[in-house]
């Protein structure tokens, strides 16, 4: 088990919404998704971007890196937490 409760219906449905999105629009949307479900995206001057959304970080040497790895980050969490239901024995 993963351990976190993620909300796989929300991420699932922003990995769409920021699908066809990029450059300044894709920024915006994360921008905007972290400053209205309580994530985080610090961009220090020098260093590492940090991103987290919906209980999943990601960083990266740039802020669009950050983006690219939180959704690979985000695709992979999904997929284990279905596969994790999928997994547990049926109710009777």
């Amino acid at each position: 088990m993963t351990g976190r409760l993620l909300d796989t219906h929300a991420i699932t449905a922003f990995l769409a919404r920021v699908a066809p999105l990029s450059g300044d629009a894709l920024h915006e949307a994360f921008v905007g998704a972290a400053l209205e479900g309580g994530g985080r995206f610090y961009v220090p001057a020098e260093g590492r971007a940090v991103l987290t959304l919906y209980r999943i970080s990601a960083s990266g040497p740039t802020e669009a890196d950050a983006i690219t790895n939180w959704i690979s980050r985000a695709r992979e969490a999904v997929a284990d937490t279905v596969a994790e239901a999928d997994a547990l024995p049926a109710c009777p």
